[in-house]
Order: C-alpha cells, then sequence, then structure tokens
C-alpha cells in the first residue's frame, strides 16, 4: 500500500524499552525514577518485563513474517546514562556497552526490512536526576546532553556495517500523558505537591526539552552529511484542547508567525476552533451517567483554560522558541488515539476491579469509578476526526499513527474478566484499519499504522492490562503466543488485514 504523496505506506507496531527489556530496578541494573514507587510497593516491579533485550531478533523475526516494515522503538536513557557522570566527575556517564546494544538492535531492525522509529524518552528517566526531574531547569541541559550523545552513536554504528541512518524520531512520547499522569492523577510516582501549577512547569520544561532536542538532532545529521530526519513529538489523543492540541499549537506559534503579543488570543481561538470541529464531527459517545460527569468536568476544564491561560507561564519554552534557529518544530504529526473522550473518564462503581494499592478512601472511591484500560469506549470514527483535524491543522506534512491499540484484563496468574463489550483484538483492528483505508482514500497524508503493541507488556505499575498481538503466560517466561486468553489469533489478523489493505489500496491507487 502507498500513499499518493510519501511512498510505501509503514505498517508497524510500537513498543518501548522500559515496559518490553526487563533489566531494570534491582542491584546491578539501571535504576529509573520508579526504582521507589517499586521498593515501597506502590507499583508492581517491572521485573524482565517481556524480555525484548534478548529477543528482539525473534521479535524482528515474527515482524517480517507478518508483513510489517516499520518498527517503533524507544531507547532508555536510564539504561544508557545510569549515573550522572564519570568516575572522576569530569564528564556525563554514558555506558558504551547498552549505546552498543542499542545500535545492534537498530541495525537487526533494517536487516528484517523495519524501518525503525526511535523514541527517545519514553516517561522513563534515570533515578540519579531525581523523582521529579522534569520540574527542574536543569533537566532540559542534560536530557540535550544524552541526545546529543546517543543520536551520533547510533546512526554511526548503523552506517558503518551498511545501513542507512535514523530517518524517523520522536523526541519525548506523549509529555501530556506524562504531566496528567504525575501531578493531576496519581498513576505515576512524584514526590511534589500535585497540581495545575506543578503541571505547568513540567510542561514547560518538557516541550523545551523537545525545542532543543529537535535542533539538536537536525544539526548532527547536517554536520554528518546524512539525509535530513523527521523529528517530532507524539500526543495522546484527547478531546480535550489543553491536555493535546495545545501542545502542538505551542510548538507552531513561530512558524505561523504568530507575534508574542497575540500568542494568548491566537491560543483560545484554537481552542474554540477545535471545539467547534469536534462538535460538528458528531461522534457517537457513550451516554449514561457516568458519562455526564465527565463531559461536565470536561466542560468545566475548558472554560478555566480560555480564561486562565496564559503563556507567560512557559517562561523557558518563551525563551527557546526567541532563540530559534528556524521556524519548525514538528516535521511529521504523530498521534497515539485510544479512547481521547472525556465523557468516558468515568464508569460505573466496579469495587473490586483495582489495580493499585489505595491509601485513602478517596483514592479506593475513585479508582472504584475511573475508566480502566479495558473500560476505553471503541470508537473508530474517532480516528478518522483527529487523523484529519491534525492534517490540515498542519499542511504539507505527513501523519503517523504512532499508537492505537485495545486492552484485555488478564493478571499475571491468568485470572481474567471479559470486557463489557465483548470485543477481540481481531474485530478492533478490523475496525481501525477500516478507517486506516478511508483515511488515505480521502487524501489525507497519512503513511502509517502502528499499532500498540506486538506482545503483552508492563503497563506503567501492572502487566494486567494486555495489549499485545502475542499474548505472554508470565507464569510460564515471555514466550511469544498466537492465541490469547479468548482464542483469538489477532497477530494472524493484523497480517491478513494488511495484506487486504495493501490489496485494496494499491488497485485503487
Amino acid at each position: 500500500m502507498r500513499s499518493r504523496k510519501y511512498g510505501d505506506f509503514l505498517w508497524g507496531v510500537s513498543t518501548s524499552a522500559y515496559q518490553s527489556e526487563g533489566g531494570y530496578n534491582k542491584t546491578g541494573m539501571p535504576h529509573t525514577n520508579w526504582a521507589g514507587a517499586e521498593r515501597r510497593g506502590d507499583v508492581e516491579p517491572v521485573g524482565d518485563a517481556a524480555e525484548f533485550w534478548s529477543r528482539y531478533r525473534a521479535d524482528f523475526d515474527a515482524c517480517r513474517r507478518l508483513g510489517l516494515n516499520a518498527f517503533r522503538l524507544s531507547v532508555e536513557w536510564s539504561r544508557i546514562q545510569p549515573t550522572m557522570s564519570d568516575a572522576v566527575g569530569q564528564a556525563p556517564a554514558f555506558d558504551h556497552q547498552a549505546l552498543d546494544g542499542y545500535s545492534e538492535i537498530l541495525c537487526q531492525c533494517r536487516a528484517q526490512g523495519l524501518e525503525p522509529l526511535v523514541t527517545l524518552h519514553h516517561f522513563i528517566h534515570p533515578a540519579w536526576l531525581g523523582t521529579d526531574a522534569w520540574l527542574s531547569v536543569s533537566v532540559i541541559d542534560h536530557y540535550v546532553d544524552y541526545v546529543r550523545a546517543v543520536v551520533p552513536y547510533l546512526n554511526r554504528a548503523m552506517v558503518a556495517k551498511g545501513y542507512a541512518p535514523v530517518r524517523y524520531y520522536i523526541t519525548i512520547n506523549e509529555p501530556n500523558m506524562l504531566v496528567l499522569n504525575t501531578y493531576i492523577g496519581h498513576q505515576f510516582p512524584t514526590q511534589a505537591r500535585r497540581g495545575l501549577r506543578t503541571a505547568v512547569k513540567a510542561i514547560d520544561h518538557l516541550l523545551t526539552a523537545h525545542v532543543l532536542g529537535y535542533n539538536a538532532i537536525h544539526a548532527i545529521y547536517r554536520d554528518a552529511g546524512w539525509p535530513t530526519p523527521l523529528v517530532t513529538v507524539n500526543t495522546y489523543c484527547s478531546d480535550l484542547y489543553w491536555c493535546d492540541k495545545l501542545l502542538l499549537d505551542l510548538l507552531s506559534f513561530r512558524e505561523r508567525q504568530i507575534e508574542p503579543t497575540a500568542i494568548n488570543a491566537h491560543i483560545r481561538g484554537r481552542a474554540k476552533a477545535f471545539d467547534a470541529e469536534l462538535t460538528n464531527a458528531a461522534i457517537p459517545l457513550r451516554k449514561d451517567f457516568a458519562s455526564l460527569i465527565g463531559a461536565g468536568i470536561r466542560n468545566l476544564i475548558h472554560r478555566l483554560g480560555m480564561r486562565w491561560f496564559n503563556i507567560g507561564h512557559l517562561p523557558c519554552l518563551q525563551s527557546a522558541l526567541t532563540d530559534l534557529p528556524g521556524n519548525q518544530l514538528l516535521d511529521y504529526v504523530a498521534i497515539d488515539y485510544y479512547d481521547p473522550f472525556s465523557a468516558h473518564t468515568f464508569r460505573p462503581p466496579v469495587w473490586w476491579d483495582h489495580e493499585f494499592r489505595n491509601k485513602s478512601l478517596r483514592a479506593w472511591i475513585m479508582s472504584s469509578i475511573t475508566s480502566k484500560w479495558w473500560d476505553w469506549t471503541i470508537l473508530p470514527r474517532g480516528l478518522y476526526f483527529f487523523s484529519r483535524y491534525y492534517a490540515e491543522e498542519f499542511p504539507g506534512r505527513p501523519l503517523i499513527i504512532a499508537e492505537n491499540g485495545m486492552a484485555l484484563r488478564r493478571r499475571r496468574d491468568n485470572s481474567y474478566s471479559h470486557r463489557r463489550d465483548n470485543i477481540s483484538r481481531s474485530e478492533f483492528l478490523r475496525l481501525h484499519i477500516e478507517e486506516v483505508i478511508q483515511i488515505v482514500r480521502d487524501d489525507i497524508p497519512l503513511i502509517g499504522y502502528l499499532h500498540w503493541s506486538l506482545f503483552d507488556n508492563y503497563e506503567w505499575g501492572t502487566y494486567t492490562p494486555r495489549f499485545g498481538l502475542y499474548s505472554l503466560n508470565y507464569q510460564t517466561g515471555a514466550a511469544r503466543l498466537e492465541h490469547d486468553h479468548h482464542g483469538d489469533t489477532p497477530a494472524e489478523t493484523y497480517a491478513l488485514l494488511i495484506r487486504e489493505a495493501n490489496r485494496i489500496m494499491d488497485a485503487e491507487l
């Protein structure tokens, strides 16, 4: 399958290092900012995860057999820079053995005909930066030093073995969800006071890190004479402007030639336009009492955002954009689509379905009424809406669905429950790939679809949510199983759907 403008379509899967590799937070292993939460028993230890660090060759071979041609992976800062500086404290301490490991992974990825999409930061950072690194302005320089060390090292190793350098980068994965889950919600560890002020400070530093990381990557490629890379930041789609689209608009006001004094009005105008487009799309949301609560909270937050937003609350980003050598900071648009609708935030109470230790009665109540991964509503029409809308908002550049997936509920001991909608992963894939085909038919510049994920993995404190095309039975190890616990074979389904989509679109184009 080919897009009319951008060539071969990228069919693939998405993974992240911390969730899949294994080998963190134990004695003699790299420690992350989640190590303290593991020690306290607040979250389930990551342990061996899916053992991707040692199984990647077999995983890439499986991808090739499925007919995939793309693989999104991350390189883990905590593994690459496990300590702040070398033995004499003179320079950053980068682990060359880890870097060699990642360069070999990337070479094997290329050898199997898979286009690597590399994420440089996927929620996790080294423990030596502290639990709340993104609240300190100094983390920005540490991140840029990491980028300047990693990007040339990995690509020189690839080029030396006859492979092309990495083309696609994501600097920071879902900064909106990193901040929401840490400083508004309670899923990610923090030692800071939660709240909006803290969240805004973290967003300021994360977006600034993207700006400087983006420019660093482009400078590295120019100096090396490599083909120009495509660099972006991906976001978790949300129907609440202030939790998603705002971030991309903040990174785009230079290219849109918005004067600094007009930024606040511009942002409010974009928020109104987004809400109008969403209303016109008439996406059929769930209708019950819980959805009314979620929709009401969304409307309240929207009104507060319209009233209180001020670019002055983001001083680091303002400064970085003022000194920017160029205007563009997003070479392609990358979206992660799950259930982006605030109306689905809550569910009818389920008193037994709790994944984490509740530290108070309030926490127990909130956990009972808050939707879990397996409660997310399946709405393929929303994928079309966000793809079309973001393509129109950022014309002249390609779009990639960097994540899209569905959770089943199955604990490590293999006890499980059914989804309320009884949808299988195979059916989920059929519904969403139908939308992908329609998106391409309608000349929306979509160039890739990456399913989350190739295999079951660690989902931020728990192994219960299952997102894999291949299932894992953690009682027996990390072998990739074609049948899930319901008897479905989603990997086989994905392969068949890809072949059919390629046949349809190649005939039409």
